[in-house]
Parts: C-alpha cells; sequence; structure tokens
C-alpha cells in the first residue's frame, strides 16, 4: 500500500503546507522502525538459514558433500519464503503502525498551528494502541476548542461589561457635571433654579453611589471574595420587616404590599444576603408597578424547603426578555429604569446570592399583567 495515496485525504484536511509540518519535526537524525525492522529480521533470517547448514554439517559431515546441492536449494527456497514473509510483515506493520503514525504527526502539527477542528481519523486496520493514542488527542483537541469558545465568550462578556460600566458610569457624572456647570454659570443667583439643580446633581450621585456599590458587590461575589455566613433564621420575620421598610416607597408611588408567611419558615442561608435579595425584589416589584397596584410576598413551607415568591401586579416582562433578565445591565425599558434609578444590576447580584445558596430561581411573567419572582430555600 503506497504511503501517498493514505496520507492524500488527511493532507487535503490538514495543511497545504506539508514542509511547514515537517520543518517542525526534531532534525536530530534517527532509525525509523521500518528500517530497524527490515535489518534485525533480515539478520535474524540470515542467520537462521547459516544455522541450519552449521548444525547438518556438524550432524551429518559424510553427507554434506552428497546432499549439498538439495541442501543449498532448501537454503534458496527457505531465504526466499523468510523474505516474502518479511515483506508480508513490513507492508502490515507499515498499514497498521507507520501510516497511523504519521497521521497522528500531521494531524498535531495542524493542531499546534491552529487547526483545532481537526481530527485524527483512523481505520479498521490500526492497532488498539493506535486508536487509542488518537482518542486521546482527539480529546485533547475537542477540550482546546472548548476552552477557546470560553476565552471568546468571555472575552466577549468582558467587553460589554467594559462598554456598559462606561456607559452606566458617564451618565449620572455627566448630568452631574451639566448641573454644576450650569449653576457656575450664573444660576445659582436664582433660588429655585440652584435648589432644583442641586437636587437633580444630588440624586445623581446617589445613584452613581448605588451603582459602584452593586459593582462591588458582584465583583465580590464572581471572584469569591465575598464569604457567606450560613446560619438558621426566621425567614417571615425578616420579610414582615422589609415589607414594613417598603410601606413608605410603596405608598409614594400608590402600591399596596401584602405579606403572606404559612406556618413555620426557618431557613438556613446567610441573612445579610438574603436580605439583599429580597430588597432588590420588593424594590423592582415596587417600581415597575402600576398605579393602585399590588405586591404579595409569600412564604410556605413545601416538604424540606421554603418557596418565596414576590408577585407584583405591574407591567410584565415580554417573553423574548424572559432568559436575560439576570444579565448584568440588561434592561428590559432602559428608559423607565433609569427614570426610577436601576443600575441594571440588581437582579444579577439577586442570581449570584441564589446560586451560592443552591436555590433555583424561576419567572413567570406575562407583559401587561405582572411578574412572579420564585426560589425554594433549604430548611
Amino acid at each position: 500500500m503506497a504511503l501517498g495515496s493514505k496520507r492524500s485525504k488527511v493532507l487535503a484536511t490538514v495543511s497545504p503546507n506539508r514542509s511547514k509540518l515537517r520543518a517542525m519535526a526534531p532534525t536530530t537524525r534517527r532509525f525509523s522502525i521500518e528500517r530497524i525492522s527490515w535489518i534485525w529480521l533480515t539478520l535474524s533470517l540470515a542467520g537462521v538459514s547459516v544455522l541450519t547448514v552449521l548444525l547438518f554439517l556438524i550432524l551429518e559431515p559424510s553427507l554434506f558433500v552428497s546432499a549439498a546441492p538439495p541442501l543449498c536449494i532448501a537454503a534458496i527456497l527457505s531465504f526466499c519464503t523468510g523474505t516474502l514473509s518479511l515483506f508480508l510483515y513490513i507492508r502490515a506493520l507499515r498499514a497498521r503502525l507507520l501510516d497511523p503514525i504519521e497521521r497522528i504527526i500531521e494531524v498535531t502539527h495542524a493542531i499546534a498551528e491552529g487547526a483545532v477542528s481537526t481530527r485524527i481519523e483512523t481505520n479498521a486496520r490500526s492497532t488498539r494502541e493506535i486508536a487509542r493514542v488518537a482518542s486521546a488527542i482527539n480529546r485533547l483537541a475537542q477540550k482546546a476548542v472548548r476552552d477557546i469558545d470560553e476565552m471568546r465568550r468571555l472575552e466577549r462578556v468582558r467587553s460589554e461589561f467594559i462598554a456598559n460600566v462606561s456607559h452606566e458610569l458617564r451618565t449620572p457624572i455627566f448630568s452631574v457635571q451639566g448641573y454644576l456647570e450650569t449653576l457656575l454659570d450664573g444660576a445659582m443667583d436664582d433660588p429655585e433654579v440652584s435648589q432644583q439643580f442641586l437636587e437633580k446633581a444630588y440624586n445623581n450621585a446617589l445613584r452613581l453611589n448605588a451603582l459602584l456599590s452593586d459593582l462591588i458587590d458582584i465583583s465580590r461575589i464572581e471572584s469569591g471574595e465575598l464569604k457567606f455566613s450560613f446560619r438558621y433564621f426566621d425567614m417571615g420575620d425578616l420579610l414582615r420587616e422589609l415589607v414594613h421598610q417598603m410601606e413608605i416607597r410603596a405608598q409614594q408611588r400608590k402600591v399596596t404590599v401584602h405579606c403572606e408567611v404559612v406556618g413555620e419558615v426557618t431557613v438556613y442561608g446567610d441573612k445579610e444576603r438574603l436580605t439583599q435579595v429580597m430588597t432588590n425584589l420588593f424594590d423592582n416589584a415596587v417600581k415597575y408597578n402600576t398605579d393602585g397596584g399590588h405586591v404579595y410576598v409569600r412564604a410556605e413551607k413545601i416538604e424540606n424547603a421554603v418557596r418565596i415568591s414576590v408577585r407584583d401586579t405591574g407591567i410584565g416582562i415580554p417573553d423574548e426578555h424572559l432568559t436575560r433578565i439576570f444579565e448584568r445591565f440588561y434592561r428590559v425599558d432602559k428608559d423607565r429604569s433609569r427614570a426610577v434609578g436601576g443600575t441594571g444590576l440588581g437582579l444579577a447580584i439577586v442570581k449570584h446570592i441564589l446560586e451560592a445558596h443552591h436555590a433555583p430561581i424561576t419567572v413567570q411573567s406575562v407583559a401587561g399583567e405582572g411578574t412572579t419572582i420564585a426560589f425554594v430555600l433549604a430548611c
């Protein structure tokens, strides 16, 4: 079997520049398996033939002269038969071992050059060991593909995150700068205007502070720097306390908050971080509600866990946005989010904290009717 015909398919998919691949191989002169096999098997065959003649000469010296012609013929036939067997062995060795090794080398060089999608194909004639080596290299290449894809995804996320952070920071800073410049240009002489601009500058400063706080929190959570303190506590007491704190803000937006705790709802978790989760969910339920709307907070025990849900009668979330609401800086309605003071990081923080608690979170929403966000905590 010609080596060139077996390599042509592989080389066509690996690299058009075969000399470049060979240049990567070690330059040290070494004997190949094929050459070593030829040398040793030929020497073994010749040695067996000579040894047979010597043994016959030693054991039957008187018959050597009369049997010399048949003995020579037998030796020649034996040598020819051995040579044919040797040729068949080398051919099988090339087909089952040497050619696959060549393909493995070529594909490995191609992978090292960046063609990580290239794979080693073995046939039924390849040995089990060759197939195992090829499979191992293919798995390594597949892992490299996954790693590269993940690196590209992380780089894309990083770029989007930096762009979003820059935009979110720039907006309140420019607003504060604009209000202060207006005041310095003479608006301070008008008490009504100066009071109005100072309040707007202050509100933007508060928004900037909230954004930076959320950025610090999500950075600490994702890096593992933020440590959680798990302990048992009464979730019902926490919910009632938070609802009481939200009442004034809800009344300002003409929203009524209802709290229902069914049975004993002792949970195991980080009380401070779960307070942050519930505060974010309450805040969103009030901000994205309608005038005269309602927020229903419910905690109930189910088997060995506690289910907490926050339901509102607000504007709801369209179906096409439901899968992305936990992404950083993702907003369903960007103008409304900025108008009510959202940073775009609240739900991302909620997701990370609940993941640390191994608490699955679900979202159900109907545009124009409201949204229900629920999660389950271990007792």
